[in-house]
């Protein structure tokens, strides 16, 4: 994950005049929508990597972006605070059917509204496990498991393939 020079300036520097605002996304098949989050006070209207200009609505939460440890996992830890009794029953839903993951997606945006990503790629990432409290809901997301996927990890037949065949 790369990210821009203006994001940088603001990560070294701390101008009064510019900030960063984190925000998250979740997908899954039996969620209503995708919810849009920023960890502001205010809601923002933001551009996404393709374009379109999305609402992001306020919920306090806390993120800890992943650190690569000796195993070579990647997670982030996120912690939703005080959210609504509309986002928590998708959520359970979706915990009903662990064969498919909440998708999560992190990304930075400078305070001006209609910006874009400051992160690219943002950072796209699957929920492995939650733990809901009456007052929060904290989450382990990970990347794709790439050092126990099996190879190759493409099937090749002969349907597809049809050079296989001898």
């Amino acid at each position: 994950m790369t990210i821009s020079a203006a994001l940088k300036e603001v990560y070294a520097s701390a101008p009064t005049t510019h900030r960063y605002i984190e925000t998250l996304s979740f997908s899954h098949s039996l969620f209503p929508q995708v919810y849009y989050l920023t960890n502001d006070n205010a809601a923002w209207d933001f551009l996404l990597e393709d374009g379109s200009l999305v609402k992001f609505l306020p919920v306090p939460f806390r993120i800890v972006l992943p650190t690569v440890d000796k195993e070579g996992n990647q997670d982030l830890s996120l912690t939703l605070a005080n959210i609504g009794q509309d986002l928590v029953d998708p959520l359970e839903l979706a915990i009903a059917k662990p064969e498919e993951p909440i998708r999560c997606t992190y990304r930075v945006y400078l305070d001006a509204s209609s910006s874009q990503p400051q992160n690219s790629p943002p950072l796209s990432l699957v929920i492995t496990s939650v733990q809901m409290t009456r007052q929060s809901v904290s989450a382990i997301a990970t990347r794709s498991d790439v050092l126990n996927r099996a190879f190759p990890y493409n099937v090749y037949r002969y349907d597809a393939y049809p050079g296989l065949r001898r």
